[in-house]
């Protein structure tokens, strides 16, 4: 499990981990805490720069790295490599407090979905949009369950489990860092900026398989799923099983999905708004103070799979 470093549309100043307080505790020690609430993020590694997150009161071990939002996830996962057997890894930010209940019944549906080289839950948003309150000016998107059902309104969550050995890890690096950019920018603008800056990395990685006696087929290929997708997504329109096997088209490479054409990339629609909620401006921050307070620093329990 890797909390990583992140930028907000309207960045709280400093380390957000470590400087957000909540009920006079540090947000990255609240969430480590809730994380252990489910036995399945074992172990817990934080990637950021240990100067500031070693002073966190935590036990969990910080891998060194200030870099971009992609720089870290890319320092943690070799870090990782290096560590551990291959096998599916979570990420998420430091800049969430989530609900231990919802954590759990999120991760049930992992467990049904099977093997798998990407699970990222896309969070139903509410009917009343009052309900998000100072979170309410994040970009939502409509996204059709499955034929002949009504699009539904989805945030996206704030943690994901993937297998890295299934997928093209350098390109997704640069897709990540294009993307955190651009993440509360309108879809329109996003497809623009990601395919202009993102077509000589296609093209590059094409002349290496035309030197290794490959087709070179990744530049079309991204470029046909990622448009024809940003289309869908903009009108509201798309299936998830077209979400799904797009995405799956762009991150995983061919050879994988070749060799194992039952796996592939999950994006259920689930309830569990504390995964979407996370913490760039300083309303949003003042708005967990008082939930927290509210109920009074309750909640926190472990979870048996």
């Amino acid at each position: 499990m890797l909390p990583t470093a992140g930028e907000g549309k309207h960045p709280l100043r400093g380390y957000k981990g470590v400087d957000l307080r909540i009920g006079g505790r540090s947000l990255i020690t609240l969430l480590i805490e809730r994380l252990k609430a489910c036995p399945e993020f074992d172990p817990i590694w934080i990637a950021g720069p240990s100067r500031i997150y070693c002073q966190a009161e935590t036990a969990a071990p910080v891998i060194d790295t200030d870099s971009t939002f992609a720089g870290n996830i890319r320092v943690a996962l070799e870090a990782l490599f290096k560590a551990h057997p291959p096998g599916p890894v979570a990420v998420t930010t430091c800049d969430i407090l989530p609900d231990p209940a919802e954590l759990y019944a999120l991760l049930s549906d992992y467990h049904r979905q099977g093997d798998c080289d990407v699970w990222f839950p896309l969070i139903r948003a509410p009917k009343e949009p009052e309900r998000l309150r100072a979170f309410a000016w994040k970009p939502d998107y409509r996204i059709v369950p499955e034929a002949g059902a009504v699009p539904v309104r989805v945030l996206p969550s704030h943690l994901v489990v993937a297998d890295p050995a299934a997928l093209r890890l350098n390109f997704i690096y640069r897709l990540l860092e294009l993307a955190y950019r651009t993440r509360n920018r309108p879809i329109a603008v996003r497809r623009s900026s990601m395919t202009s800056r993102v077509i000589f990395s296609l093209l590059y990685q094409d002349l290496i398989h035309l030197l290794t006696l490959r087709l070179p087929t990744l530049t079309w290929s991204v470029l046909t799923n990622g448009l024809r997708m940003a289309s869908r997504l903009k009108a509201g329109t798309i299936l998830r099983s077209e979400l799904e096997e797009a995405i799956r088209n762009v991150v995983v490479k061919t050879r994988h999905r070749k060799r194992f054409p039952e796996r592939g990339v999950r994006f259920p629609i689930l309830e569990g708004l504390t995964l979407a909620q996370d913490i760039d401006t300083e309303e949003e921050a003042q708005e967990l103070e008082e939930k927290w307070r509210e109920s009074g620093g309750k909640g926190l329990h472990r979870i048996s799979s």
